[in-house]
């Protein structure tokens, strides 16, 4: 009996228990990828009840993570983002805490009746889910401990202790963290998200955060040539076999032939594309610009420009200062080609964000935005507003 506590019934090399490790590891990365993050809190695909099912076992087994809490969370920090009612912005709570505490903050926030009640609509509210999975989260991981010891006896300890950490290392701490402070950037959301690297298979494609929180109810989140993401293998895999019906994609953009003015057509691929033409103009006009008009001002004014970047270019939503707004108009007074680009792109961002604007207002202010543009002789500008008169989504 000792002997079987100590070797357990599988005796594997350290290969194959390196092996088993990161297949189960990866179940759990999949269950929350899928399951959780893509298709209960932004349904972007539909999951049929069978692997439904297997996924909410299988968290409650290995993170002890209930359902309608984690997509709370989760999707209170896309409502609050980077704000202080954020429950994970390294912004606001600083990158150590949420890279070395994440976990701490995801109970914290757990605990927090009002986020489950207003954020939780449309998760599993069945007998399994009221009377196994709530108010019995640590019997999971328990089982999942006599499981593992009765496998692999002491080792299996050790494995089911990288279980434990797995996810509050990668997704409390590392996506939530780092995907908000390191890496880069494909669009310019209105949140400080970042893609981690072009690729990571070992957390399930929510490395390229940049990209999710672009377009949140997407199903692929990988969206450049050079950019992979194993999550969209898994789905491509269990729609195979007919287990996942992907509901929504990320739109594509193409600039065709432009045209004499904006229409419908054109306005609606605009609005649908409206993050891609946020960033298309920081690339083709604001950098530029920033590029030729540093070599034209003072050090001090061009040390400002690279300080205030991000106030600049406006890449997510922060109360500026006083103390900024004053810098931010000390640059505008040697430059005011910055200034005038400064204030279009503020002017677009309103136009394309606004809720109240009927579809004859919207052709009315975006074809007054190109006029406007255009009359400012600026070559690169110029080039951005006949550009916008050909985008289309296919």
């Amino acid at each position: 009996m000792i002997d079987l506590l100590i070797n357990g019934i599988v005796d594997f090399n350290w290969l194959e228990y390196a092996i088993y490790t990161i297949i189960v590891t990866q179940i759990t990365i999949m269950a929350i990828t899928l399951y959780l993050h893509r298709g209960i809190t932004h349904s972007a695909i539909e999951i049929r009840s069978v692997l439904s099912h297997f996924f909410r076992f299988w968290l409650w087994l290995t993170t002890s993570m209930r359902t309608a809490d984690w997509v709370a969370i989760h999707r209170k920090h896309h409502a609050k983002v980077e704000s202080e009612n954020d429950p994970h912005s390294p912004i606001h709570h600083g990158i150590n805490k949420v890279l070395f505490c994440g976990a701490d903050l995801y109970h914290q926030e757990k605990n927090n009746p009002e986020t489950i009640e207003q954020y939780s609509q449309n998760c599993p509210n069945d007998w399994i889910e009221k009377n196994i999975y709530t108010g019995r989260s640590n019997l999971g991981i328990a089982l999942l401990f006599i499981f593992n010891i009765i496998l692999f006896g002491v080792v299996g300890i050790i494995i089911w202790s990288i279980q434990m950490m797995w996810t509050p290392i990668f997704a409390a701490g590392g996506i939530n963290g780092a995907g908000h402070y390191y890496g880069y950037r494909n669009f310019e959301t209105q949140d400080a998200s970042t893609n981690l690297i072009p690729f990571a298979f070992f957390i399930g494609g929510e490395e390229l955060h940049n990209n999710h929180h672009a377009f949140p109810t997407a199903a692929k989140f990988s969206l450049k040539k050079w950019e992979f993401d194993i999550g969209w293998l898994y789905i491509k895999i269990f729609s195979f076999i007919r287990l996942i019906k992907v509901k929504r994609l990320a739109p594509k953009t193409i600039i065709d032939s432009t045209n004499k003015d904006i229409d419908s057509e054109t306005a609606y691929a605009i609005l649908r594309s409206k993050l891609t033409v946020l960033t298309n103009f920081t690339k083709e006009v604001m950098n530029p610009i920033f590029k030729n008009e540093e070599k034209l001002v003072s050090n001090h004014i061009k040390m400002e420009m690279k300080s205030l970047r991000t106030s600049l270019i406006k890449t997510y939503n922060t109360e500026d200062s006083k103390v900024v707004n004053e810098r931010l108009e000390n640059i505008f007074t040697a430059s005011k080609t910055i200034e005038t680009v400064y204030h279009l792109k503020d002017k677009l961002y309103k136009i394309l964000h606004s809720r109240s604007s009927k579809k004859d207002d919207f052709l009315k202010n975006i074809n007054g935005w190109c006029l406007d543009a255009k009359s400012k002789g600026i070559d690169c500008l110029d080039r951005f507003s006949d550009n916008l008169k050909g985008y289309k989504v296919i």
